[in-house]
């Protein structure tokens, strides 16, 4: 009862409940003390023998009842993706798209780094559980996959880019007969030019050795 005031306070003060694993609510581990109660909670699906085995009691119906009336999630990942989520929607909204940098922070939350770990997840779908462990990346559901794809989300950054750079290298050789860039050109806000300049070097690239390629930062463009 004592831990369950402070979590009322700590959710009357800062408007939720979703306490940090290290926090101290008036010389208590109240942080602690919900991740024990996270674990009772998924310990209602165990077997005895399992509970036994990772000391955790079942908790009670009436101590789920009480926890969800404060808004405590079970599920601190799951929820936490669903924020993050809703700050995607939001972001392609309001910039009409959804390639968010990657520094970039939305309403206090990392929103460029995040989904820069949902594209990493999304590559772990092709990986081997070794693999998976040896990145420290979990694969993104099929869920997930359709919730991003259908925000227009582009697995590929780089792929993407390239493809509406030529896109506007063909609109430029439309209106000018020729492709032959100026190197300070911007076509639509974006700097055609420098581009066209660096597939070359890419294409020289191809005749280039590994370590050559490294040296210059330069990969080699592919025959498509």
């Amino acid at each position: 009862e004592r831990m369950f005031g402070l979590l009322q306070a700590f959710r009357e003060r800062e408007g939720h409940a979703n306490v940090p694993k290290r926090h101290v609510e008036d010389d208590e581990k109240l942080g602690l003390w919900l991740s024990t109660q996270r674990k009772r909670y998924q310990a209602r699906g165990w077997s005895e023998a399992e509970r036994k085995c990772k000391k955790a009691s079942a908790m009670s119906d009436e101590e789920v009842e009480r926890l969800e009336a404060l808004g405590v999630a079970w599920d601190v990942l799951a929820e936490q993706w669903e924020r993050m989520f809703g700050l995607l929607q939001a972001f392609r909204e309001r910039e009409g798209h959804a390639d968010v940098p990657r520094q970039h922070v939305e309403d206090g939350e990392k929103l460029g780094s995040w989904l820069s770990t949902q594209r990493t997840r999304y590559k772990a779908r092709g990986l081997s559980e070794a693999e998976r462990k040896r990145l420290s990346a979990s694969a993104m559901s099929d869920e997930e996959v359709e919730r991003l794809e259908a925000l227009g989300v582009a697995w590929d950054v780089l792929a993407e880019q390239w493809e509406r750079m030529f896109g506007l290298l063909q609109a430029f050789r439309e209106r000018e007969g020729h492709a032959n860039v100026p190197k300070r050109h911007v076509e639509d806000d974006e700097k055609l030019g420098l581009w066209l300049s660096t597939q070359r070097k890419r294409y020289q690239a191809r005749g280039w050795s590994e370590a050559e390629r490294k040296c210059k930062k330069a990969s080699a463009m592919s025959d498509e």
